[in-house]
């Protein structure tokens, strides 16, 4: 049985995660998610996929943020209708990233016509040519990367409709961590903890053969050790290859406790100024452990209680999904509640879902604080917020995620004066902040740790033992081949990078 890989999305870049594996006359996909970057980036999900989608045995989903999941119902619509394999607490998630996706594509796509009907008519005219060329672009990942600083509210036609994450949704099929899947007849997976978000998992393929197995670990986006909720990710010691993730493959983290001491010092700062204190966050993930960490600074005395506004109905229904599922706490969240307590609640918290509620944040009593999506400026009520706020010397943004390259995120963070937005010029007068330590994402020291369990596992090169081959994926090219480098000096590792669309055999 020959065994292929094609890389399909985030490599030469963090986001777009994609990987089909062939086995014999099976074809399995790892993944289906959007890239995230510039204005354009729903042109670049509406690339006509490498293959034939009805052609897809069957889809396994690691986690439920955009970049992993988000183009899975326009798979759907174009006519995939095998079964969608990821864990319960990521089934539950996905559901609700995928309805606000669609939402909110359909809301901009809504924008972009009234403000621009004449421009509408001709891109309806050409969207068929633009389509049929888009998946040959060998060059979109440079190009995401070097995008200007620009971000827009506006968005040519949606990806997909309700409709098709109603069919989505129909094709889940959730299954618990350390439970063995029979995928398709030869072919098994076993889901393990990530520790990145709830539900996140790391993927186990088992492809047998005859007497012959071969095992593919992908390692989805692993989290942190020792941080707030959830529990560490899953130590695996066998494998014969493995995909793992360098989003920040050529840094480490601030420590925990001081990126909490940075963060209750911006927010004592911002209280002396009588300014707003605005944190782009990742609605699933990053907004429930800052909501944790707050809560426990305030119950501490270390900052007071300001009014805190969490401005994404995504955020707010993701942290029921979180409610719901205290199977995968860390011991540490599960005795706070055994004791009564709620650490994904801050006193006083105002979810602001409609868009009205959300208008009247930049009107509301100073000081203030606001949580809102996206992490990286690429789209959502973030956006209307920097217009507000982005001017203000008294304000601070402050960034606790990663800023992928290509991103209005990532501009700002590096020193831009200025932002364009929905076409406007904005200045960047406010201060602007970033806290490292509060990533989701495990820094090059804990990639490195969780890699080098295979390593101890000692024995030959075979599933029992240490990986043939390391694919360096989900990382800007600088991350990723730092990583590489680093994996291949510290434990003798041999690191591939793969690059856009290539297809690898493995003997």
């Amino acid at each position: 049985m020959t065994i292929q890989i094609q890389f399909l999305g985030a490599v030469g870049t963090v986001t777009g995660s994609q990987f089909l594996v062939s086995a014999g006359q099976h074809r399995l996909l790892v993944d289906c998610g959007m890239f995230q970057g510039s204005p354009e980036e729903v042109s670049r999900n509406r690339m006509p996929f490498a293959y034939d989608p009805g052609g897809v045995d069957a889809l396994l989903l690691t986690h439920a943020h955009l970049d992993h999941c988000g183009r899975i119902p326009a798979l759907v619509r174009a006519g995939y209708h095998g079964p969608i394999i990821t864990t319960r607490g990521t089934a539950d998630l996905a559901e609700i990233v995928l309805r606000d996706a669609a939402k909110l594509q359909q809301e901009a796509e809504n924008r972009w016509r009234r403000h621009h009907p004449d421009e509408a008519a001709a891109y309806d005219a050409e969207l068929a040519d633009e389509a049929a060329g888009a998946e040959d672009d060998e060059g979109m990942p440079e190009r995401m990367r070097t995008a200007p600083p620009e971000a827009s509210t506006h968005t040519r036609a949606a990806l997909y409709t309700d409709a098709d994450v109603e069919q989505t949704v129909r094709q889940f099929k959730a299954v618990d961590y350390e439970q063995v899947v029979e995928v398709v007849p030869g072919v098994s997976a076993v889901f393990h903890d990530a520790g990145h978000i709830l539900g996140s998992a790391i993927i186990e393929l088992r492809l047998t053969d005859g007497e012959a197995t071969t095992t593919v670990v992908f390692s989805g986006d692993l989290g942190r050790s020792d941080t707030p909720i959830l529990r560490d990710p899953t130590p695996i010691a066998h494998a014969d290859y493995v995909l793992i993730e360098s989003t920040y493959g050529n840094r480490e983290h601030a420590d925990h406790d001081a990126a909490v001491t940075e963060l209750a010092d911006a927010i004592n700062e911002v209280n002396g100024d009588r300014g707003v204190l605005l944190v782009p966050s990742f609605a699933i993930g990053r907004t429930q452990e800052i909501v944790w960490v707050l809560d426990e600074l305030a119950r501490d005395g270390r900052i007071p209680r300001l009014p805190l506004y969490l401005d994404s109905p995504m955020a707010s229904r993701a942290s029921e999904v979180y409610l719901r599922h205290p199977e995968v706490y860390d011991e540490e969240t599960a005795s706070l509640l055994r004791s009564g307590q709620s650490p994904l609640e801050y006193p006083g918290e105002t979810y602001t879902n409609s868009v009205e509620q959300s208008k009247s944040i930049r009107t509301a009593s100073r000081p203030l604080m606001v949580v809102a999506s996206s992490g990286m400026l690429t789209g959502g009520r973030i956006l209307h917020h920097l217009k507000d706020f982005l001017p203000d010397p008294a304000c601070t943004l402050l960034f606790i995620g990663y800023q992928g390259e290509g991103t209005l995120g990532r501009h700002i963070q590096g020193g831009a004066k200025t932002a364009r937005i929905d076409g406007q010029e904005y200045p960047v007068r406010c201060r602007v902040r970033s806290i490292s330590g509060f990533s989701a994402h495990a820094d090059e020291h804990e990639l490195a740790d969780w890699l080098r369990h295979f390593v101890a596992a000692g024995g030959s090169r075979t599933a029992n033992g240490t990986p043939k081959q390391v694919f360096v994926v989900h990382g800007d090219p600088d991350a990723a081949a730092a990583f590489g480098q680093r994996i291949h000096k510290e434990l003798g590792l041999e690191a591939l990078l793969p690059t856009y669309r290539q297809t690898v055999t493995l003997p």
